[in-house]
């Protein structure tokens, strides 16, 4: 999981192993790590309570293991933004760590959680997926998206009859030959926001660029629904205004030079994942700058702790 803390592992292994766990102390695995912005969502929070009821029914059967993926931040020592450039600068070579050693190593299978940039191929060199390949893995990389094959109104209706949800190989059909990152970011990216660029290849700047397809970008599609139909669920200002974590969130933003509005919660609990735009010519207005990273982000990450 990329919401999860590896400082807490321990306590992960006891909650969903089904022991008595206050939730106080395993919930800072998903609310404590480096890689998110604010609050994270209350479905982060959800997959470990599912995985926890799901195991208890399978006493005495397979039992399934959430792995933390995030470095090992202890946020409580935190207090300038050169404190968090070692374990921010180094997430995905951390994430592939934890699968070589507690999934390659013991020759089991994982299921891995990872925003799509992390994993996407066809785009700036990733690092996950080649090195976990090169440990020995098989890999397999199913990619979520909707049914924007363009700009935001660009709909495909071929995708109308598809049951849902259902995982579709991209291999061989026409859904592969679409545009990877309409589909993978609800139209907010364009067609040509990534292209390929292979090795040694070299393109005349008059040749236009050319879209990355969905079969160069992963193996399958998992498709939930109409980009319309789709809800995103969030922490609101009422979870947030006054309470513990809602002072904490604040005060990592302050530390990370964001604004306070990023973390200040939602209006409601659930909204459109992809809204209309509101401008007058149709496109989304630009996000806000994101502050510079620090500049000791190459620094090493620090020894490991204990497991809390």
């Amino acid at each position: 999981m990329e919401f999860g803390n590896s400082l807490y592992q321990k306590s992960v292994d006891r909650y969903v192993a089904g022991e008595d766990v206050p939730v106080e102390q395993v919930e800072k695995a998903w609310r404590n790590t480096v890689g998110s912005i604010g609050p994270p969502s209350p479905i982060s929070g959800w997959i470990y309570k599912a995985v926890r009821e799901t195991n208890l029914k399978r006493r005495g059967k397979h039992q399934m293991r959430v792995l933390c993926g995030d470095p090992y931040i202890d946020w409580d020592k935190v207090k300038t933004r050169e404190d968090i450039a070692p374990y921010l600068g180094h997430r995905d070579e951390w994430f592939t760590q934890v699968v070589k050693d507690e999934v390659l190593a013991k020759h089991h299978r994982a299921l891995l959680i990872m925003g799509w940039g992390h994993f996407l191929r066809g785009q700036e060199p990733t690092y996950i997926e080649p090195h976990l390949q090169r440990a020995g893995a098989k890999t397999y990389l199913i990619v979520f998206g909707t049914n924007v094959v363009g700009d935001y109104g660009d709909i495909d209706h071929r995708f109308d009859s598809w049951p849902v949800p259902v995982i579709v190989s991209l291999a061989d059909n026409w859904v592969g030959e679409l545009p990877a990152m309409p589909v993978v970011s609800g139209g907010e990216g364009g067609p040509h926001v990534t292209i390929i660029r292979r090795k040694g290849s070299k393109r005349s700047p008059e040749t236009p660029p050319v879209p990355l397809k969905l079969k160069d970008a992963a193996d399958a599609l998992l498709y939930l629904g109409s980009r319309d139909s789709l809800t995103e669920v969030s922490m609101t200002r009422a979870d947030l205004d006054g309470t513990p974590y809602g002072i904490e969130v604040q005060r990592r933003l302050k530390i990370e030079s964001f604004p306070s509005d990023f973390g200040a919660g939602a209006e409601r609990a659930e909204a459109l994942q992809f809204p209309q735009p509101q401008t007058s010519n149709g496109s989304a207005p630009p996000p806000p700058p994101l502050p510079p990273p620090p500049k000791n982000m190459g620094a090493r990450l620090p020894s490991r702790p204990p497991s809390q």
